[in-house]
């Protein structure tokens, strides 16, 4: 082998081994690059999640608001009913008593 051929060979062998660091680094780029990209799109599905969730827990307190509110109101249409009726018992009970009170008293 003449040297001009080992010069050759030597100098394909130091190219070949500057393409393998030059592909090293350029893979250790690309999966730096690629971990900085899967952490934004985490960062942003965790965002996209916590508004989701204050967006559903908004809705279920306005429905919860909502039901709590027509269950009182029922409720203080009940006890007006009630109330009433019992206002009106009352003055029949009244009516009774005084009645009563007076054949009592007038029987004496």
């Amino acid at each position: 082998m003449s040297l001009e051929q080992i010069k050759v060979i030597k100098d394909m062998e130091e190219s070949a081994d500057k393409i393998r660091k030059e592909s090293v680094e350029e893979s250790k780029r690309l999966l730096q690059k690629a971990n900085q990209r899967a952490n934004e799109i985490i960062q942003a599905a965790k965002i996209k999640g916590e508004l989701s969730y204050k967006e559903v827990i908004s809705e279920a307190e306005t429905e919860a608001q909502l039901a709590y509110d027509k269950i009182i109101s029922e409720a203080e249409d009940q006890c007006k009913t009630i109330l009433s009726t019992a206002t009106e018992k009352l003055d029949d009970a009244i009516s009774v008593i005084v009645g009563r009170v007076v054949k009592t008293s007038g029987n004496s």
